[in-house]
């Protein structure tokens, strides 16, 4: 497979997660014998992040492995608009540094790719998450059923493949990384496929979301969002 695959992965704060999840990654990718580069977006870290992925880099050796640093936190948003300016790739994959998301799963997400699909949905199979983040996806999943017809199963995730002309200079507001899925789909991608990805109890850390910020200030937010859809925002 000669299709360049950009992989990106933004993280905040998460140097032990890091240690482990980038000789991972760069496993599955050799193995798979795919032409990728690796976005490492470092969203303003305050320990000692970047310095494992410098390390990393220089230690592997491996030039496709390319470390981008915030000058301040931007959120997963900003992240994202960023390393999408700087992907090369026909596809982009996101995924998190937590090692909730396993790089073993990269294998079936190329292997839709190499069918030409214009989005690939990685569904997981076991939501290890808090009961509030549980709830609020299935609130989510819920109001987006009842207020936009989408032909997704699931509305959210974190492990997804995009066809890049699908997600390339898109007019991001506060927190759309959230909801790329729907706008792919909004600019044209309608080869959807869905696999079932394993999902990993959190090892280092802990989630920054609470109940606020996933419901009370969730559900605002996606209605405007979906009217910001609606009449087109998104639209290349």
């Amino acid at each position: 497979m000669n299709t360049l695959v950009t992989l990106v992965i933004p993280f905040y704060n998460e140097e032990l997660s890091l240690i482990e999840l980038l000789p991972r990654v760069k496993d599955n990718l050799e193995q798979s014998g795919i032409v990728y580069e690796v976005l490492l977006i470092n969203d303003a870290s305050t320990d000692g992040s970047n310095a494992v992925v410098e390390k990393f880099i220089i230690e592997s050796k491996d030039k496709n492995f390319k470390l981008i640093r915030m000058h301040t936190n931007s959120g997963q948003t900003g992240c994202f608009k960023k390393a999408f300016s700087e992907a090369s790739g026909e596809y982009i994959i996101r995924m998190d540094a937590d090692l909730q998301d396993n790089p073993s799963d990269l294998y079936f997400f190329l292997e839709k790719i190499n069918d030409n699909a214009d989005m690939v949905m990685g569904i997981r199979e076991n939501r290890n998450h808090s009961h509030i983040l549980k709830f609020s996806t299935a609130l989510y999943n819920l109001l987006i059923i009842m207020l936009y017809d989408s032909p997704l199963t699931m509305h959210s995730g974190s492990f997804i493949a995009f066809k890049s002309e699908f997600v390339k200079d898109i007019p991001f507001k506060n927190n759309d990384h959230r909801y790329l899925p729907l706008i792919a789909i909004n600019r044209g991608a309608n080869n959807i496929r869905e696999i079932i990805v394993s999902h990993n109890e959190r090892i280092y850390g802990s989630s920054n979301y609470s109940l606020l910020k996933k419901v009370l200030l969730g559900i605002p937010e996606l209605i405007f969002f979906l009217v910001r859809l609606r009449f087109g925002f998104y639209r290349k």
